[in-house]
């Protein structure tokens, strides 16, 4: 099988590394299919966003990188879009898409702190602590089932193909006492989410960026069993900010799929997202010690 990555961040917003960079890398790791999915130009200006003014620059030097680099690795372009209730979606953006390759939908702000920030489930737990003690009177659960409630509303929407880190927020939730990733309410809100996306015929990716110095991914392993028993299609993305975490994570992620049964991954094909086989045709990477 072709390793792949769809998932990731140059330096046209918060990663830290040209395009080219990030391509070299890929190459030299092996892999023969990359995309990149800068985070979404929004409405108001944050430090991790592209700004709209740099899209086209962005898309300029896709194409010269996918020109560039033709017969040694298949490049696609896409982006990362949030979903912030009453506030953006994909179907608001005020630049165009239809020339992307794929989207990326993700929830990383939900409703607005009396500051009038923006609780953000993203970053530092200090930040989310802030967030969930002015904000939700500390009640860890209310936040948790917004999230929820977001997501849902995101996949209900629509207008993208991948869903992104579905359940990121359990990173800084499962700091707090009350919250365990093993409670059965947060197991149903996975399990609701799950069903919705199914019906909604979209991609979910396996998130690796924590999985190795955190212990998380994005659906926690936990719920790969779910997956293959819904039959929802999965793509392994390891949402790098910088190239040498290209595959961070890759192996574990694999052998967890492996274990729920889970042999084929989906990938960009031709335009179209297919499934390919994966195991037994490919030796997983050694777990990295």
């Amino acid at each position: 099988m072709f390793l792949s990555n769809y998932h990731s961040h140059c330096n046209f917003c918060d990663g830290r590394s040209s395009m080219e960079e990030f391509v070299h890398f890929a190459i030299a790791k092996g892999l023969k299919r990359y995309g990149f999915s800068s985070h979404a130009p929004l409405p108001f200006d944050t430090f991790w966003n592209m700004r709209a003014d740099d899209l086209p620059e962005y898309k300029a030097e896709f194409r010269r990188l996918k020109e560039k680099y033709a017969g040694q690795i298949e490049l696609f372009l896409g982006l990362e879009m949030d979903y912030i209730h009453e506030v953006f979606e994909v179907q608001d953006a005020f630049y165009p898409v239809d020339d992307l390759d794929y989207l990326i939908g993700s929830v990383h702000y939900l409703d607005r702190l009396p500051d009038g920030s923006f609780m953000s489930i993203d970053g530092s737990f200090s930040k989310f602590n802030y967030g969930l003690q002015t904000g939700y009177e500390g009640d860890v659960w209310a936040l948790v089932d917004l999230f929820f409630e977001a997501s849902r509303a995101m996949v209900s929407k629509g207008g993208f193909q991948l869903v992104g880190h579905m359940d990121k927020i359990a990173l800084n939730a499962s700091k707090c006492p009350e919250f365990s990733i093993r409670d059965p309410r947060y197991l149903t809100l996975v399990g609701d989410l799950l069903t919705l996306i199914k019906e909604q015929k979209m991609i979910v990716e396996i998130n690796t960026k924590s999985l190795v110095g955190k212990g998380f991914a994005y659906p926690d392993v936990q719920f790969f069993p779910l997956l293959k028993e819904l039959g929802i299609p999965v793509t392994v993305n390891s949402d790098c900010h910088y190239p040498t975490n290209l595959l961070d994570g890759f192996a574990p992620a694999y052998q967890a799929l492996k274990a729920a049964g889970i042999t084929t991954v989906h990938q960009l094909i031709d335009g179209t997202w297919q499934p390919v086989e994966w195991e037994g045709r490919r030796k997983v990477l050694p777990l990295r010690h």
